[in-house]
């Protein structure tokens, strides 16, 4: 037995030695060639559904330039849903995508990809207690006037949970279902059911079948986000904050018609917005912040909207190798794929990336005892390619698929896809090479609903020569945004528990060098609701009858847990100071984390954990941190307007402030990154000591006027 292993490992080695063909690929029908606007995994989509005839249109996400113009896309029944800057979705006929190729106002696209989902020690741990009660604060905050957007599946909308105990002034303002097929659609948009007002919601109950049946993720999001509990139990972290569902279909392009829906909602009643997204991907595009959909969350960032999502829950996955390269130094990255053995499980998705301008090689084989058959090396420097192939071993024919890219037009990473029917009796075998940089791979189970989101593992086998997986570079998409607020999960402080990292929170850095996630919070065994009209089957821990209907609460562990207890804290930043920019937002959650034993003296040594981000999220010295910021940006459009005097100006040593008021009013001072450094009370007029404030430009503020003062 031990030397039919021994032999099997030398003809994979050799097998994995050679640059020629091993076994023969049969020819396949999709033709890949050189375009700078869309990537090959798109070519390649857009060819099937051509030649399948499966469908009549296709979503894409593109972004677009200044030649682009709506009216002639719509005369062609082109549908443009959502736009974020210079990201938009569209609806395309098939007859209609060399239009879009061709056309001058097109800089990119990218087929919409597929997208996968993922109380009261969390207020205790997170400070949120000491925030509703207004402790130290001037006053208590819950959320109110702030909306917060929920995309995820599986809600109830008539859960007391998310409706004030039936009270007439119900907090879920409107919901989206974009499965529902009778409508009515949103406005300026041309499927789905929306529901406005409180009659609809109750008629309309829940949200339909989906992919998930009658799922319930969504509801216990929202009650970690914004429940208001019942009986004083079970409480959210923002309770009075209102509400918008959004039941997205699977691609990324219907999640972004769901934020612009949210985002005309919150401009429609003049609220602030922030979106939770407890879900998330690594086959969107690039795992390293510049897919479209990426670039779309931080364009909408700028325009005011918070994204808070989980950084994933692959934290226990050995499903990621690399390996660096040296030049003159020959060597080879090898390694020993496994099957998840999901029971839904059909295959591996297995992509490679690796450094821009530096190609590699990549081969893999499949083995069954002594036999073994090995498809041949591949070079992403031969340029772009599709090949649909089969492995012919021993009585078996394994089927598989590879995409590769010289350069990703999002990246310029040359990348390589290796997606392989699932065949049990065999082990996959992977094997990269490169002259030179550093390579990343990872290892993705494929379910038969294409809702897999697990990561497999990458062993040694039986040779030593092979990589062992890791668990680093788990941050999937759309986490790894550069503008979003990635959260990772930590088991609540309590009389027993430590607050230790859950084992299963992913870990970062990106593979761009940017380090991910910003920030951690509670998430495992989280009390929320669930919808009273799931197909699941929970261990519910709480009953609550109400209008001749049970309502129940369970417990659930995951990042998509820790997302919204952060999500309702930025609800809270915002009520306590609605001028914020989003990017002010992330900044005082991470600058005010809290941390301990378990996350180590990271504020104090202005460092990142890949574990930990900057540390516990903490809502009160968040919130007392925005009542101490302004947003300078603002302060532009909205004070100056109406100057405050000072003399002189520049200032060196001391200013005087002229109020004009009898009455004492507070006079602030805050430095160009808007945080307070100064504050006093002044009746007409004061003169105010600065010589100890680095030079610079401020802004004096009271009341509703300001000035800029030059020191």
């Amino acid at each position: 037995m031990k030397n039919t292993a021994s032999l099997a490992l030398m003809v994979l080695a050799l097998l994995f030695s050679q640059l020629g063909f091993a076994q023969s690929s049969s020819a396949n029908a999709i033709r890949i060639t050189k375009n700078s606007k869309c990537d090959v995994h798109t070519q390649v989509e857009l060819q099937k559904n051509v030649l399948s005839k499966s469908a009549s249109e296709v979503r894409l996400i593109a972004k677009v330039n200044k030649h682009f113009n709506p009216a002639d896309f719509a005369s062609r029944h082109i549908v443009m849903g959502a736009k974020a800057g210079n990201i938009v979705t569209l609806r395309v006929p098939i007859q209609e995508l060399a239009f879009v190729q061709q056309n001058s106002g097109i800089e990119q696209y990218t087929i919409a990809p597929t997208v996968h989902a993922e109380v009261n020690h969390t207020r205790f741990d997170t400070r949120t207690d000491s925030v509703h009660d207004g402790l130290g604060l001037p006053q208590g905050y819950t959320g109110k006037d702030v909306i917060i957007g929920i995309t995820d599946w599986g809600f109830d909308y008539k859960h007391p949970n998310f409706n004030n105990n039936g009270e007439s002034n119900r907090r879920l303002l409107q919901a989206w279902d974009q499965f529902k097929l009778k409508g009515p659609a949103p406005e300026g948009f041309d499927y789905g059911t929306v529901y406005t007002n409180r009659s609809e919601l109750l008629k309309g109950q829940c949200d339909t079948s989906n992919i998930y049946n009658y799922a319930t993720h969504g509801s216990h999001v929202a009650g970690i986000c914004a429940g208001r509990g019942v009986e004083d139990n079970y409480q959210g972290q923002a309770p009075f904050a209102n509400l918008l569902f959004a039941t997205f279909q699977l691609n990324g392009a219907a999640w972004m018609d769901a934020v612009e829906w949210m985002k005309g909602v919150a401009k429609q009643e003049g609220k602030r917005l922030v979106i939770n997204n407890s879900w998330g991907m690594y086959t969107l595009g690039p795992i390293d912040g510049t897919s479209l959909v990426s670039q779309a969350i931080n364009n909408w960032s700028d325009s005011g909207i918070v994204f808070v999502v989980s950084a994933g829950n692959c934290g226990n996955d050995n499903f990621h190798i690399a390996k660096t390269f040296t030049p003159g130094t020959p060597d080879t990255l090898r390694s020993l794929a496994k099957y998840y053995n999901h029971s839904q499980e059909n295959g591996l998705n297995i992509p490679f990336w690796g450094e821009p301008n530096k190609s590699f090689k990549f081969s893999f084989a499949m083995v069954h005892g002594t036999d073994s058959a090995c498809f041949r090396w591949i070079s992403t420097a031969d340029g772009d390619n599709y090949i649909d192939s089969a492995l012919v071993c021993g009585n078996d024919t394994l089927t598989f698929r590879i995409t590769i890219e010289n350069a990703n037009i999002f990246n310029q990473r040359p990348h390589v896809l290796l997606n392989v029917d699932k065949n049990t009796k065999y082990e996959v075998h992977v094997a990269a090479t490169a002259d030179e940089g550093t390579m990343h791979g990872w290892n993705l189970t494929r379910l038969n609903n294409e809702a897999g989101n697990m990561g497999g593992e990458f062993t040694q086998g039986r040779s030593l020569r092979y990589t062992k997986g890791d668990n680093a570079y788990s941050i999937g998409e759309p986490a790894c945004a550069d503008k979003c607020i990635a959260v990772a999960a930590h088991v609540a402080d309590g009389n027993i528990t430590l607050g230790q990292l859950a084992n299963f929170s992913s870990k970062g850095p990106i593979i761009d060098g940017r380090r991910k996630p910003e920030i951690s919070a509670p998430g495992v065994n989280v009390i929320s609701s669930l919808s009273s009209y799931t197909s699941e089957v929970y261990t519910t821990v709480y009953n609550f009858e109400y209008a001749n209907r049970t309502y129940r609460w369970a417990r659930m562990s995951g990042t998509s847990m820790s997302c919204p207890a952060v999500t309702g804290i930025v609800a809270l930043i915002l009520e306590a100071n609605p001028q914020l920019s989003s990017q002010h937002v992330k900044d005082i959650i991470c600058r005010t984390a809290r941390n301990d034993e378990n996350t180590g003296n990271l504020i104090a040594n202005d460092s990142i954990s890949d574990a930990w981000g900057w540390g516990k999220v903490d809502a009160l010295a968040a919130v007392n941190e925005a009542l101490a910021h302004v947003d300078i940006q603002q302060a532009d459009e909205q004070w100056f307007a109406k100057s405050l005097q000072l003399y002189p100006n520049p200032a060196t040593d001391q200013v005087t402030v002229l109020t004009g008021r009898h009455t004492p009013e507070m006079v602030t001072i805050y430095n160009i990154n808007g945080t307070k450094v100064m504050e006093c009370q002044v009746v007409m007029q004061a003169t105010i000591n600065i010589a100890q404030l680095p030079q610079g430009v401020y802004v004096v503020k009271c009341g509703a006027r300001a000035a800029r003062l030059v020191h």
